[in-house]
C-alpha cells in the first residue's frame, strides 16, 4: 500500500542540506534563440537582455523579442549573431553587444537604433579589433573594451576614439588576449589574461605589474587563464581562473585563494557578482554556482571562507545546466543565470521557505532518501530526524546527514513499509508497520521489540498519539489499542463501530476522537463509550478521516476528504468546514499543524495552505507541485512544538 508523507519544518535547530532557491528554467521552448547564454543585462525599462551563441534576445517578462544579423533586408541590427557579452550603459540608454567576430554594436533603445563600431585599418583611433571579449564601464563614464587578439581599449564616447593600451604601447604589458578587466576608480585598471595571469596597469602613466601562478607558492593565482574579475563593494578584487577563485588585496598586493575542501569553488569561474544582500555569487563551468556570504566571513586565511553550492538538478531546486556562463540581479532583487546549453535560469530573490530531502537510487548520497515515499517522521531527543519511508525502512538523518538506514534489506529492521512514527516524552520511538504492529525502538539500548504478541504481529498500525497521563494511543485497521509507555504493555484493545481507525486524539479535556476511513468521526469518553458519530448521514462533509489535531487555542482540527473542519471548542458540537472557496488549493486534506505563532498549516493533495486567522481563509503562496498523494495515504504535517 502507497503511502506519501509531506512535512513541514520550520525554524528548525539544523540546516538541511537540500538547495534553497526556488528556480526556473526559459530555454529554447519559451522563444530563447540559442541555449547558449553567454552574457546578461538590463536595461533603464526594466528590460533583460540576453546574449547567446546565436542572436540577441529581449524579454519582457512575458516573451522573447530575437534580434539577428541582417545580411539581406538592409534593417539595422547586430552586425553578428555569435555575441560575448552585454553591458547597459550607466549614463544613456545604450545596450552595448559586444560580438565574437564583428565588433561593438550600440542600440540605442530610447529611438530603436544601432551604432557600429569596427576597426578600421585606415583610422589608428578606431576599434583596435573586432574580436570583444568584454565591455566594461570606466569610471569616468565611457568605456573599457577588452579584446582576445589586441589588448584592451578605452572609448572616449563623446569623440568616439579609442585608445589602445597593449603590448606596442604599454612596457611590460603581459600578453593581448584578455578575457576580462574592471576599473578600481583609483587610476588602475586590473585585467585578466586568456593565458598570462593578471595584471594591474596605471592609466596614467602607462606602468604595469603582472602576477602569475607560481607553483611553489599556494597563495598566488591559482592559475594562469584569469577569466573574470570582480571588485565588490568593500574594494576587494574578486579573480576567477580556469582553477578557481583567489581574493586580491589591492593595497597588500596580496592573493587569498579557497582552501575549498568541499571543492565547491575549484572550477573554472566564469563570472562574479554581488548581490544586494553582501552574498558574492560565483558562476562556474560544471560546478554550478557557489554562493558566500560576505557578511559572515573574515578573510584573514584561506580556510574561513565558505559556500554554499547551487547544483544542477531536475526539480524546482536544481540548475539547468552545471556550466553557468554568467549571472545579474535584476531591479527586484532576482538573479539570473545564463547556462552554456541550458539557456535561463531565473532564481527568485527569497529563497524557498521548504528544504527537501531528495530521493537518490546510489546508497553513497549520504543526503537523500532511499526512498521515493515518506510515511512517518518524528525528531528525537538527540535532534536527530527519524524518516519512516514506503520501501525503504527508516532513514536516520542528523543535521542534513543521513547517518543510518533500519530495513529488511540490511537486516536491522524487520520491515521496510512504515506507515506512522512517535517520539514520546521519555525519549523512545514508536514505529507502525504496514500489517507488521509496532517496532519501539530504546535509544539507550539502540535496539528494536515488537510491541504486539506475535498473534497480532500483522497488524496494519496507521497513528500514535501520546496523552498527557503519557499513555500511547494507537490507530490500527483492528480498532484502538491502548498502551503503557513504561511497560510497553497492552492495556486496551477497543473494537469499535469501523475498527479502520486511521487516526485518534485525546483531547485536554479527556475525550477521545477517532477518524476512521469511511466511518467518519467518533467521539467516545475515556473509556471509549461512544458520544457521537459524524458522517455522511450526519451532514458531515465527508467519511475519510485523515488527521487530528488540537490547537493551542482547544480547537479541535479534522482533516477529511472534502475539506477541513473546525470545532471552535471542545465541547461545541457546531462546527465550520473549509473548502475551495475558503481559499484551499483542494479538498483532501491529508495532515495538519500549527506553527509559534498559533497559524493552522495544513497539506493538502495539491500543496500546503496556511489560514490567514485575521481573514478566516487560506493562503496558498506555498503551494507544492507534483504533490502526488495516493488516495489512501495518512500523512503527518510536522511543526515546531509550541
Amino acid at each position: 500500500m502507497k503511502k506519501i508523507l509531506l512535512s513541514i519544518f520550520l525554524c528548525l535547530p539544523f540546516l538541511l542540506s537540500a538547495q534553497p532557491y526556488t528556480i526556473k528554467h526559459l530555454s529554447i521552448r519559451e522563444g530563447l534563440s540559442n541555449n547558449h547564454v553567454v552574457s546578461i543585462a538590463q536595461d533603464k525599462r526594466g528590460s533583460l537582455w540576453f546574449a547567446t551563441e546565436e542572436g540577441l534576445n529581449k524579454f519582457d517578462g512575458i516573451r522573447f523579442l530575437t534580434y539577428y544579423k541582417e545580411e539581406t533586408t538592409g534593417k539595422q541590427s547586430i552586425t553578428g549573431n555569435e555575441l560575448n557579452c552585454l553591458l547597459d550603459d550607466p549614463v544613456d540608454s545604450i545596450l552595448w553587444i559586444g560580438t565574437q567576430r564583428a565588433g561593438i554594436n550600440a542600440y540605442n533603445y530610447a529611438n530603436d537604433s544601432f551604432i557600429t563600431y569596427r576597426h578600421n585599418e585606415n583610422n589608428p583611433k578606431s576599434l583596435v579589433t573586432d574580436d570583444i571579449t568584454k565591455i566594461i564601464a570606466a569610471s569616468d563614464g565611457n568605456l573599457w573594451i577588452c579584446t582576445y587578439w589586441k589588448g584592451v581599449d578605452y572609448f572616449d564616447k563623446q569623440t568616439g576614439q579609442f585608445t589602445h593600451y597593449n603590448t606596442e604601447t604599454v612596457p611590460g604589458f603581459a600578453s593581448n588576449h584578455i578575457w576580462s578587466a574592471i576599473d578600481g576608480g583609483n587610476g588602475l585598471l586590473y585585467i585578466g589574461h586568456v593565458d598570462r595571469g593578471f595584471s594591474i596597469l596605471s592609466i596614467k602613466d602607462k606602468t604595469v605589474k603582472n602576477f602569475t601562478h607560481e607553483p611553489q607558492n599556494p597563495n598566488s593565482l591559482p592559475g594562469n587563464e584569469v577569466t573574470c574579475v570582480y571588485k565588490d563593494k568593500s574594494g576587494n578584487i574578486w579573480i576567477g581562473t580556469d582553477r578557481g577563485v583567489v581574493l586580491f588585496n589591492p593595497e597588500a598586493e596580496s592573493f587569498i585563494p579557497f582552501d575549498d575542501k568541499t571543492n565547491c569553488i575549484s572550477h573554472r569561474v566564469y563570472d562574479i557578482h554581488q548581490l544586494d544582500d553582501n552574498r558574492l555569487w560565483i558562476a562556474m563551468e560544471f560546478g554550478g554556482i557557489a554562493v558566500v556570504d560576505l557578511s559572515q566571513q573574515l578573510f584573514r586565511s584561506s580556510d574561513q571562507i565558505h559556500a554554499l553550492s547551487i547544483r544542477e538538478g531536475d526539480d524546482e531546486y536544481g540548475l539547468s545546466n552545471s556550466s553557468i556562463r554568467c549571472l545579474l540581479q535584476d531591479s527586484f532583487g532576482n538573479v539570473w543565470a545564463g547556462s552554456w546549453g541550458g539557456g535561463i535560469n531565473f532564481i527568485k530573490r527569497e529563497p524557498s521557505l521548504f528544504s527537501t530531502y531528495k530521493y537518490s537510487p546510489f546508497p553513497s548520497t549520504n543526503n537523500s532518501l532511499n526512498s521515493k515515499i515518506a510515511s512517518g517522521v518524528c525528531m528525537d531527543k538527540a535532534g536527530n530526524l527519524w524518516i519512516g519511508t514506503d520501501g525503504g525502512g527508516i532513514n536516520v538523518f542528523n543535521k542534513g546527514r543521513r547517518i543510518a538506514i533500519y530495513n529488511a534489506d540490511n537486516k536491522k529492521f524487520r520491515s521496510n513499509t512504515v506507515q506512522a512514527a512517535l517520539c514520546d516524552s521519555k525519549g523512545g520511538l514508536w514505529f507502525g508497520l504496514f500489517y507488521g504492529g509496532i517496532a519501539y525502538y530504546n535509544p539507550k539500548s539502540q535496539s528494536f521489540r515488537q510491541i504486539f504478541s506475535e498473534d497480532k504481529s500483522r497488524t496494519d498500525v496507521r497513528s500514535f498519539h501520546e496523552d498527557k497521563q503519557g499513555n500511547i494511543w494507537v490507530g490500527t485497521s483492528e480498532g484502538v489499542y491502548l498502551i503503557d509507555c513504561d511497560s510497553k504493555t497492552i492495556k486496551a484493545h477497543y473494537n469499535l463501530e469501523n475498527n479502520l481507525a486511521r487516526c485518534v486524539l485525546k483531547d485536554s479535556e479527556d475525550q477521545v476522537w477517532v477518524g476512521f476511513f469511511g466511518g467518519g468521526l467518533g467521539l467516545y469518553d475515556p473509556q471509549l463509550q461512544s458520544i457521537q458519530l459524524f458522517n455522511v448521514l450526519a451532514k458531515f462533509p465527508s467519511n475519510t478521516i485523515n488527521a487530528l489535531y488540537e490547537d493551542s487555542r482547544k480547537r479541535l482540527w479534522v482533516a477529511t476528504g472534502e475539506g477541513l473542519v473546525c470545532f471552535p471548542s471542545l465541547t461545541d458540537r457546531n462546527y465550520k468546514v473549509y473548502q475551495r472557496e475558503s481559499g484551499l488549493a483542494n479538498t483532501h486534506i491529508q495532515a495538519i499543524g500549527e506553527d509559534k505563532a498559533g497559524n493552522i498549516w495544513v497539506s493538502t493533495n495539491k500543496g500546503i495552505s496556511c489560514l490567514v486567522d485575521s481573514k478566516d481563509i487560506f493562503s496558498r503562496k506555498l503551494y507544492c507541485r507534483n504533490a502526488n498523494h495516493h488516495p489512501h495515504s495518512s500523512p503527518t504535517l510536522k511543526l515546531p512544538t509550541r
